[in-house]
């Protein structure tokens, strides 16, 4: 008997919905089922639950899939990403598709494979106290809530690399490339790409570009944030204040997330240009609409 674990944002309407329905249903096919509600982003721990599961079924968008990846990679289970987000880079089905689509990835059809995702392994040091973060898509240290710019200075394998004056420093994997990274005008790396990318926030000086590094680099970040505390950040889930002089290491973690996959992996690229190009659609409808909106009003 297969064994699948569910995972939804209990505090969002649709999954919370969709899971409960979704659960009777899969028991009464003869698939043994546990319901796991994650609303709750902190540390993440080992789920005895996840024990002898087959894969788990996220439901939920890219943030909802980051959150459940870190959770999932304890006990190494594969993810299916059922899509409730807007962007939906990291789902695999859709809502409507998981009825007819769902045997194929239980039953491992010829036609499914796995989509590894490299982690990272950050560890924060300041006052003397270290705690370690795990993230799938990024890493970054940058200025508090007030305007001002922050000094990063970056070390890669021991030598020094550089200081960057600036918002902050983006430290992504291929994953979180199309996340913060691509917002602030870093490169997009294909998914199987296991480098990871290092991006300034909004620079000082033009000079200050994207480095890509390779695999296995061990990374140093350290933040001089003046009279002001800093943002440490892990996927925009994990988030410290930091303070003038705070370290931050990182490294490739030996955890992975695994994605079941159907499409090809060169989809990757379609599936870019498409995400993008309904995005920009959106975007210049919204604008269209609000400036309908002022028009009227000043009329």
């Amino acid at each position: 008997m297969k064994t699948i674990a569910i995972l939804y944002q209990g505090r969002k309407q649709d999954t919370r919905s969709f899971a409960s329905q979704l659960v009777p249903n899969l028991r009464q096919q003869g698939y043994e089922v546990r319901s796991i509600d994650i609303r709750t982003e902190g540390d993440e721990q080992p789920d005895s639950k996840l024990e002898g599961c087959d894969l788990a079924l996220v439901l939920g968008g890219d943030g909802t899939l980051v959150h459940a990846a870190r959770i999932c990679s304890f006990a190494d289970l594969p993810i299916v990403g059922i899509n409730f987000g807007r962007v939906g880079f990291l789902s695999e089905l859709e809502p409507d598709e998981l009825p007819t689509h769902l045997h194929y990835y239980l039953e491992r059809d010829s036609s499914v494979w796995v989509d590894e995702r490299t982690m990272l392994q950050a560890v924060l040091t300041q006052d003397g106290q270290s705690e370690e973060f795990l993230a799938l898509n990024d890493i970054v240290i940058a200025r508090g809530t007030w305007p001002r710019v922050v000094r990063v200075q970056v070390w890669v394998d021991d030598n020094y690399y550089n200081t960057t004056t600036a918002d902050g420093m983006i430290l992504c994997t291929a994953t979180g490339s199309t996340a913060y990274n691509m917002a602030v005008g870093g490169p997009l790396l294909h998914p199987q790409v296991q480098s990871t990318v290092l991006s300034p926030i909004a620079p000082h000086l033009n000079a200050n570009r994207s480095l890509i590094l390779q695999p296995e680099a061990h990374v140093k970040l350290r933040i001089s944030t003046g009279t002001q505390d800093g943002v440490f950040s892990a996927d925009g889930q994990r988030n410290r204040e930091v303070k003038d002089g705070a370290i931050v290491t990182v490294k490739k973690s030996p955890r992975v997330t695994r994605f079941l996959r159907r499409r090809p992996p060169t989809s990757f690229y379609q599936i870019i240009n498409d995400k993008l190009k309904n995005d920009s659609t959106q975007e210049i409808e919204h604008s269209g609409k609000e400036e309908a909106v002022e028009h009227h009003h000043a009329t």
